[in-house]
């Protein structure tokens, strides 16, 4: 008779995790993910993140000149003429960041009173919809800048907003460029 199969030994404790880095002490090295992510396999001309909790942008890309941030924001606050159904106009204080939001954190489909801006250009709503990742969910709108001939992507995962834009003929590898960004983000906790 063979003797009784020893008892296998207790699992280790799980290694304590090494804790991420703060948003700030990150955030050039999130202006170079932008950039390998999005930009330098010409899916799309330029892109940024922001928080989720405050719309706050604090990476762009293209890096070199910071021409992802002359592409995608116009600080402060701007007066825009937005026309009217009686084909006049009205003036319009513009807010970037307080569109962002409300395009992040509300309602799919609901676009803010007075547009949605950026870097002073008007953004027209083409699509929102959830895109189920692989552990993740997350929010896809879909825009265009008409007077560029742009197509612009706001994506927003659990913690942040990816924005990004393309040329129009390139929408569709900028779409899959974005959602697999969203994925990444969504695997290293962001």
């Amino acid at each position: 008779r063979a003797p009784p199969a020893p008892t296998p030994a207790p699992a280790a404790p799980p290694a304590t995790p090494t804790p991420r880095p703060t948003m700030a002490e990150d955030e050039g090295s999130m202006d170079i993910l932008i950039e390998e992510m999005l930009v330098k396999e010409g899916h799309c001309i330029a892109g940024a993140l922001a928080n989720l909790a405050d719309g706050a942008r604090y990476a762009a890309a293209p890096v070199a000149d910071k021409a992802g941030w002359a592409m995608l924001v116009k600080e402060g606050d701007y007066e825009v003429e937005l026309p009217q159904e009686d084909d006049t106009t009205k003036k319009v204080t513009v807010n970037e960041v307080a569109c962002l939001l409300e395009v992040a954190q509300n309602d799919l489909g609901k676009w803010p009173k007075t547009g949605m801006w950026l870097a002073g250009e008007r953004c027209f709503l083409i699509n929102c919809r959830p895109v189920e990742l692989k552990e993740s969910l997350v929010h896809l709108t879909e825009a265009a800048i008409r007077k560029t001939q742009c197509t612009v992507f706001f994506c927003t995962t659990d913690s942040q907003i990816i924005i990004a834009m393309a040329n129009k003929e390139k929408a569709g590898d900028a779409k899959k460029a974005v959602l697999a960004f969203a994925e990444h983000l969504s695997d290293i906790g962001y």
